[in-house]
């Protein structure tokens, strides 16, 4: 199983750009937690990008279809005032509308809204979107959030919260794929250990004060 995850804008080209922060990097930091999501459960993966850098449309297309992918999801966020996420998928529907609707039930999960999964045609009928439409699988575009809506990109405001995003969209992935989601992996951190309780109290609140949760275990 192969799947390519487009890593919208990069380098020179920001994005939308509001409330401080730039679309490229909330793209690649929601692609990175996809793909580590999607490689958890034995998904050949590939990014157009993993860091900042340029790259082009073209450039997305070209590594995808030589890459020869079962799916294909470009990661954007949006902007205009709207609310919600998105996703477009191919006119023609089959595999691009269902995985399209799956990535969406799943980042609804989060706490998203959704605007609904669309179509948009250019003046020839074909695909509006060029990674849809010249991409030799089935693929969509998935616009997570708007930036320039300070109440919508609450659901992007950390890191992770947007390794939750990009969790939920490689869910819908691998929904589509038909593999059966793995249970959470847990690692447990543990900050110190005391000869007096006062101090390990002390400690808990210094924990709590940074928002972790912390507890305090007798041995």
């Amino acid at each position: 199983m192969k799947v390519f995850i487009g890593v919208g804008h990069g380098g020179s080209d920001p994005g939308a750009v509001a409330n401080g922060v730039k679309e490229k990097d909330l793209n690649l930091s929601i692609a990175l937690a996809c793909k580590d999501e999607l490689k958890r459960h034995g998904v050949e993966v590939k990014l157009s990008r993993s860091k900042d850098e340029n790259d082009t449309l073209s450039e997305e297309i070209k590594e995808c279809n030589a890459f020869s992918p079962d799916l294909a999801v470009d990661i954007h966020n949006n902007a205009g005032g709207g609310d919600g996420a998105e996703a477009f998928y191919h006119y023609g529907g089959g595999k691009s509308k269902t995985l399209a609707e799956n990535i969406l039930a799943e980042i609804v999960k989060v706490g998203q809204n959704s605007r609904g999964a669309k179509i948009r045609k250019n003046s020839s009928g074909k695909d509006y979107y060029g990674f849809i439409r010249e991409t030799s699988c089935p693929a969509v575009i998935v616009e997570c959030a708007f930036v320039d809506n300070a109440s919508d990109l609450k659901i992007l405001a950390t890191e992770g919260d947007r390794q939750k995003v990009g969790q939920a969209i490689a869910k819908g992935i691998l929904k589509t794929m038909g593999v059966e989601i793995q249970g959470e992996r847990l690692y447990r951190v543990q900050v110190g250990a005391y000869l007096l309780k006062s101090n390990a109290e002390e400690m808990k609140k210094k924990i709590k004060a940074v928002g972790f949760d912390a507890f305090i275990v007798k041995e």
